[in-house]
């Protein structure tokens, strides 16, 4: 069933009609889309660039959603870890395949590989570097093996990068960080189970904005987000 979603900040009139967006809604497939927060979505058989101090969380935003496996590619050396007591509050650890790659080319082989082979829903693969765009256009041009069959969910590509220079070529590119609250007029204590980010979308031919998320976690239950625009 498609999904309804305003018109509200795609572009200027003249994009909504190259587009083909209607002024009252757009009708997103979800073969075609995923809706990984309320309004927001990204477009299936694409790759999408993710920076900035929290990258790692909205990797996992975006892997809660995610109904089949997921494959998380990083460089052997890499200084930051997965742990699955901290992984289980967001996702089920049974979906994810972790590979571990030497080099940066080795990283791109292997996202090209599972493209292929149509295992993963989801392939995130973290980048110290920027990648080349015709690496990229290879990345793209794999999805097309798994596009034959009609109807067919394409997975999504997530490039993780711990650099702040744009990856040219993306569908959309985001940047999030942590939002600190403090709101001198309640001395009510938030919880520490309670985190808070900022998330700002600067490519897209959907949204360009800025979003406030707030996670809330009890016991070893999964997160409860929110999602509104700062004030």
């Amino acid at each position: 069933m498609p999904l309804k979603h305003t018109a509200t900040n795609i572009g200027t009139k003249e994009e909504q009609i190259i587009l083909g967006i209607s002024m009252g809604y757009i009708n997103f497939s979800g073969i075609q889309y995923l809706e990984f927060l309320p309004g927001l979505f990204l477009r299936r058989g694409s790759v999408h660039q993710i920076a900035g101090p929290s990258r790692f969380i909205f990797a996992l935003v975006i892997a809660r959603n995610i109904k089949n496996h997921i494959t998380w590619i990083r460089r052997k050396e890499s200084t930051m870890s997965l742990y699955p007591d901290g992984l289980a509050s967001w996702v089920d650890v049974n979906k994810f395949i972790l590979v571990d790659t030497i080099t940066e080319q080795e990283s791109i082989w292997v996202m090209e590989e599972f493209l292929k082979s149509d295992v993963s829903e989801l392939v995130v693969c973290e980048l110290c570097e920027p990648i080349k765009y015709s690496n990229l256009r290879r990345i793209i041009l794999s999805f097309k093996s798994v596009a034959e069959e009609k109807n067919k969910t394409l997975p999504i590509v997530l490039l993780v990068s711990s650099f702040q220079s744009k990856i040219i070529g993306v569908e959309s590119r985001w940047y999030m960080k942590p939002s600190l609250l403090i709101n001198s007029s309640t001395k009510k204590r938030r919880s520490f189970l309670e985190e808070r980010w900022e998330l700002t979308c600067s490519k897209s031919r959907l949204n360009l904005s800025s979003w406030i998320i707030n996670a809330r976690q009890k016991g070893y239950d999964r997160r409860t987000i929110n999602i509104h625009k700062p004030t």
